[in-house]
C-alpha cells in the first residue's frame, strides 16, 4: 500500500509542477477558460488539447497500474470509484489541483471514520452528504475560484 501511495503523490507533485511552473501547462489550464486569448499568445489549442489528453492518458495508466497492486482486476472495477472521483473533482474546485489532494484526504478520512464506527455501508452516504453541505455553502468547492 505504500509504494502506489508514494507514487501517487510523486506524480500529483510532478503533475502540478508542470501545469503551474511551464508554458505549456499553464497553457493547458488557459485552453479550458479562453481559447481566443490563448491564440494571441501564439500557442495552437488543438496542440495544446492533444498535450492534455495525452497527459491525462498517462496519468490514467498509471493510476491503472497501481491499482493492480491493491485490487484484482475485473470488468465492473471502474463503478466503486466513479462516485468518489466525482465527488473528489467536485469538493476540491474544478480546476485545482491542491484543492484536489486536500479533498481526496478529506473524503478518505471521513469514509475510514464511518466505516469504523457505524459500518462500511454508510461511508458513501457520507462522503457525498459532505459533499452536498459543501456545494450548500460553497459552491466552487474548497478551492475553487
Amino acid at each position: 500500500m505504500l509504494v502506489p501511495c508514494i507514487t501517487a503523490l510523486v506524480l500529483f507533485g510532478l503533475l502540478h509542477l508542470f501545469v503551474t511552473r511551464t508554458f505549456t501547462g499553464r497553457a493547458i489550464m488557459a485552453v479550458s477558460q479562453d481559447q481566443l486569448a490563448l491564440q494571441l499568445m501564439a500557442a495552437d489549442p488543438i496542440r495544446i488539447k492533444r498535450i492534455a489528453f495525452g497527459i491525462s492518458i498517462a496519468t490514467a495508466s498509471i493510476a491503472g497500474a497501481l491499482l493492480i497492486i491493491i485490487q484484482p482486476v475485473e470488468p465492473s472495477v471502474g463503478r466503486e470509484y466513479i462516485g468518489r472521483v466525482f465527488a473528489i473533482c467536485v469538493l476540491g474546485g474544478l480546476g485545482s489541483l491542491p484543492g484536489t489532494l486536500v479533498a481526496a484526504m478529506l473524503l478518505g478520512v471521513m469514509e475510514s471514520i464511518t466505516s469504523t464506527f457505524y459500518g462500511p455501508s454508510w461511508a458513501p452516504a457520507v462522503s457525498f452528504g459532505f459533499l452536498l453541505l459543501t456545494l450548500a455553502f460553497r459552491p466552487a468547492g474548497l478551492f475553487g475560484r
